[in-house]
């Protein structure tokens, strides 16, 4: 009968300490990012798609992914009434809309009104101006018009002179440029339109050549086109894009809150679910989220990478 008790009760210490064991286990594989939950150590996934493309937008849409890289000019965010991630640490180079001019061809009336427009620019006014023109096919002039006229644009300003105005070849840029075709027409100015150009391998060039006067362009893209390393600072990356473009007879007005960067993106559904607002609430996520963005977001500082390194993220290998 002792024996028996004492069999029983050494069963008893070698099943405790087996629990014991799992239960170590099982803390060690959450704390390693092991499968999510418990403490926001969640592994992610990332699916390679395209670049901020269809392909990125479908599959958020569809739930085959749950964080989305897109730009933030995108106007399917506000067409789908998705959240925009606030990158809170900075991990995005800047790269707001900007004005860049022919020296030859601006003066300081010029320059206030197209200031005055780059004033009132928001990121969210152009994602819905560009939901407008991409998603819904109206007029980007008609749509431009429509925003100078809710925002009083260019007030009581007055300008002359003669002005070309050119755009790339996407929404952004062409909405952009009827703005600031719109808003110098009703300042006095006169102006003539070239619009949808191509890329700026095209556009540039005739910038500099005189063929047009006037562009909208991105601050932080054209420093880097300029040699120039565009920074997480919007006031250092303007000075130095300006005095690089001013070396080639053009300059850059003021910036506008708008701009175009790489942004993570949920649907409202997933943000309410894990109450997200920024990218550094991804952190907290106990289940295993997948990211899908272009093929080359593994490799990349302001993609994957920078969301392990800034924001301490995890990704399978």
């Amino acid at each position: 009968m002792i024996k028996t008790r004492t069999a029983f009760v050494a069963l008893l210490a070698a099943v405790a300490l087996f629990a014991a064991a799992c239960s170590d286990s099982d803390k060690d594989n959450v704390e390693t990012g092991g499968g999510g939950g418990g403490g926001g150590k969640a592994t992610f996934t990332f699916k390679p798609l395209d670049a901020g493309g269809k392909l990125t937008k479908d599959a958020l849409d569809n739930g085959s992914i749950d964080i989305g890289v897109l730009f933030s000019s995108d106007g399917a965010i506000a067409a789908n009434d998705w959240v925009a991630l606030e990158d809170d640490k900075d991990l995005q180079p800047v790269d707001n809309f900007i004005p860049a001019i022919r020296q030859d061809a601006t003066n300081p009336e010029i320059e206030e009104v197209l200031n005055a427009v780059m004033g009132e620019l928001s990121v969210d006014d152009m994602q819905k101006m560009v939901a407008k023109v991409g998603i819904d096919g109206e007029d980007p002039q008609a749509v431009a018009e429509a925003f100078l006229d809710d925002k009083d644009l260019p007030g009581d300003k007055e300008a002359s002179g003669d002005i070309t105005v050119g755009s790339a070849n996407f929404p952004e840029s062409t909405i952009t440029a009827e703005l600031f075709a719109g808003a110098l027409e009703r300042a006095g100015v006169n102006v003539d339109k070239k619009l949808d150009i191509g890329a700026r391998e095209v556009y540039l060039p005739a910038l500099e050549r005189g063929d047009i006067d006037l562009i909208p362009e991105f601050v932080g893209t054209l420093l880097t086109v300029l040699k120039g390393t565009a920074t997480t600072d919007l006031d250092e990356t303007t000075e130095a894009a300006r005095t690089a473009a001013e070396k080639q007879g053009f300059t850059l007005l003021e910036p506008s809150e708008a701009d175009s960067v790489n942004t993570f993106v949920v649907t409202k559904e997933t943000a309410e679910e894990y109450d997200l607002k920024t990218v550094s609430d991804l952190a907290d996520v106990e289940d295993p989220l997948t990211l899908g963005g272009p093929p080359e977001c593994p490799k990349r500082e302001p993609c994957l990478l920078g969301l392990e390194e800034t924001y301490g993220l995890k990704f399978k290998k």
